[in-house]
């Protein structure tokens, strides 16, 4: 049988809830209080039009600014490379980020300008072959700055190779053997 008398230790335990009940009514009710003196939306201020100054629509944090500007900026690389899936799922990701920025705007209408032009059907039928040419006139350019260890000037040869046609088979194994000699330690970084 279970027994009903309360003990001397559940009077200290009885009085905590009761007070731990005090404390979260009231905390409610100061929040009620607090949201019934703010205007409704509709009497708000209108929003403010962004000038030169203001790079982001109200509301949005510098480090949030800052992390749809870095996914703009990958979708820029990425379409550059001719990944236009890459570069739309980054420039949603900016627009989850910040939903509403001109500089998202801006960047896909750029990437959409760009993706026409790769897939323009009236390009000629000389291009293709002059496009062959100028790949493998980078590609070599890039193979001998790798060569003299100017991986700067190599990895700028493999960016233009890349806005020709990413998917080259000689641009895409390029690629890969400036980011092995990259990787390896040089000869002044042996001896130390």
């Amino acid at each position: 049988m279970a027994d009903d008398n309360p003990g001397p230790g559940n009077g200290l335990l009885y009085a905590l809830l009761g007070a731990l009940s005090v404390v979260v009514a009231g905390g409610g009710y100061y929040i009620y209080r607090n949201n019934q003196d703010l205007p409704p939306v509709s009497q708000a201020l209108p929003p403010v039009a962004p000038t030169p100054q203001q790079a982001a629509p109200a509301g949005h944090s510098a480090s949030q600014v800052d992390q749809a500007r870095a996914a703009i900026a990958d979708a820029r690389r990425k379409a550059t490379r001719g990944d236009f899936t890459g570069a739309e799922r980054a420039l949603q990701g900016a627009d989850r980020i910040v939903p509403g920025f001109a500089e998202t705007a801006a960047a896909r209408r750029e990437i959409a300008e760009l993706q026409t032009t790769r897939g323009d059907p009236r390009r000629g039928r000389a291009e293709p072959r002059r496009d062959a040419t100028h790949i493998a006139a980078l590609v070599d350019a890039a193979r001998t700055a790798i060569a003299r260890r100017d991986y700067d000037a190599a990895d700028r040869a493999l960016d233009e190779a890349e806005q020709i046609d990413a998917q080259d088979p000689a641009v895409v194994r390029t690629r890969n053997e400036l980011l092995e000699a990259a990787a390896r330690p040089g000869p002044r970084d042996r001896h130390n």
